[in-house]
């Protein structure tokens, strides 16, 4: 076997192993208990999940033109 492969084959079982060793930690700490918890981090009352508050290239006038036809069927479905 040449060094190259050498090298190569000890260093994919050592990122391997090392991959390995991160996941029981994270595994044997609790980490994957409650994973929904830690997607609705990002989110509060300044920034609601569901929607949308970046403002990127004229966002915000689309943004307003949705929140008018969300609340034009609300509207609707309210007085059926």
């Amino acid at each position: 076997m040449s060094t190259g492969a050498l090298i190569l084959v000890l260093s994919s079982l050592l990122i391997i192993g090392g991959g390995l060793v991160l996941f029981l930690w994270a595994f044997f700490n609790g980490q994957f208990d409650n994973i929904q918890r830690g997607s609705m981090l990002p989110f509060d009352e300044e920034e609601p999940a569901g929607k949308r508050t970046d403002q990127i290239f004229k966002e915000e006038e689309k943004e307003e033109k949705e929140d008018e036809i969300e609340e034009d069927n609300e509207r609707d479905s309210t007085e059926r």
